[in-house]
């Protein structure tokens, strides 16, 4: 088994195969968005339990959901459709990757 301090976070791609979000309609974009809320809470609540468990060799982006859109974002701010960020503003499903 290996132990969290040699475990690596799952790496993340800027520009995987994802549906053009220009080419869905209103209501498919906004499910898109709230099943991206649904995967970034579910992190948090990840990311809480290690902390609890005070498990060494895990960092807070472990389970982060860093923007894919504007790469500066490291984790989604708020609980609406978009990043409480002033410098990100990207929707959930940006986050969700």
């Amino acid at each position: 088994m290996t132990k969290p301090s040699e475990q690596q976070a799952p790496v993340r791609h800027a520009d995987f195969t994802y549906a053009d979000p220009g080419s869905l309609t209103s209501e498919q974009s906004e499910i898109l968005d709230k099943a991206a809320l649904v995967v970034i809470r579910a992190r948090r609540e990840a990311a809480d339990m290690v902390r609890g468990a005070k498990l060494e060799g895990f960092d807070d982006d472990f389970f982060g959901s860093k923007c894919r859109k504007c790469n500066t974002c490291d984790e989604f701010w708020g609980e609406g459709a978009v990043c409480k960020r002033s410098s990100c503003r990207h929707s959930a499903s940006q986050h969700a990757t």
